[in-house]
């Protein structure tokens, strides 16, 4: 019996695949979850000598680890049926020679969790997904460009929704910490809070937005910079997604 012509090779982009189809399958509320996951696959061998019998003489198994937050490590645990019929399907098993074993979950014990506002539109869903993808494996310095993109643009929609100007005279745009002023401005003057506590804490934001600028600028991949260590970038990103759900939940109560 002579040797199929597998490649033994996972496709290319693997992760972004699996979300992708999720996203197209009517599976749009785990693809987020498995976006912020990590994936990693081990080869288990020959899948016959695996456990996986049937005409599988010359496939491989694999063997999948999916690492997360707990709560999205519970949510993929109840869909772990339709997970393996997903990567089953992906991995193309007449093509590559491989097929899945197994799915292994971990809860991470570094791993930090964000929630980006859930905006309509094909910039807010790249974006969001490099966010996500940078995240998943745990490279929080790659997100601090794109974060602040997707902060520009989210502020600067909510702005026109108020009728705020965003641009001056001249049609350029205001920086990120001018249109968090202008919001945090409408805010107070409409009196949306009931507290002075986030009056106060929206109003410190447009010095942080105005630091994030500056740490975009100089200390991210947006160009030719050192760029800033993990532990702080890792901060970074977790105020200003705060901060941004805040805003999210103060426009849709």
């Amino acid at each position: 019996m002579g040797q199929y012509n597998f490649t033994y090779e996972v496709p290319e982009n693997f992760h972004e695949m699996l979300v992708h189809h999720l996203q197209q399958n009517g599976n749009a509320n785990i693809a987020p979850i498995v976006q912020r996951c990590r994936i990693d696959y081990e080869d288990a061998g020959l899948a016959y000598y695996a456990g996986l019998k049937g005409d599988n003489w010359d496939k491989k198994a694999l063997d999948f680890t999916i690492e997360g937050s707990e709560s999205n490590i519970n949510l993929l645990k109840s869909n772990d049926k339709l997970l393996k019929e997903v990567i089953h399907k992906l991995l193309r098993p007449n093509k590559t020679g491989f097929l899945i074993r197994n799915i292994d979950y971990l809860i991470a014990t570094d791993d930090f969790e964000i929630k980006l506002p859930e905006e309509q539109g094909e910039s807010f869903e790249i974006l969001s997904a490099d966010i996500y993808d940078a995240l998943g494996r745990d490279e929080p310095t790659l997100v601090l460009d794109r974060l602040h993109t997707y902060s520009s643009k989210y502020l600067r929609d909510i702005c026109n929704r108020h009728g705020i100007s965003t641009a001056d005279d001249s049609g350029n745009n205001y920086p990120l910490h001018s249109l968090a002023g202008s919001l945090a401005k409408y805010y107070d003057s409409n009196n949306v809070f009931e507290s002075d506590f986030i009056q106060q804490t929206l109003k410190m934001s447009i010095s942080t937005f105005e630091r994030y600028n500056s740490i975009r600028n100089n200390k991210s991949y947006a160009h030719d910079n050192n760029v800033l260590n993990k532990a702080e970038a890792t901060y970074v990103v977790t105020i200003i997604t705060a901060t941004l759900t805040l805003i999210h939940k103060i426009e849709n109560q």
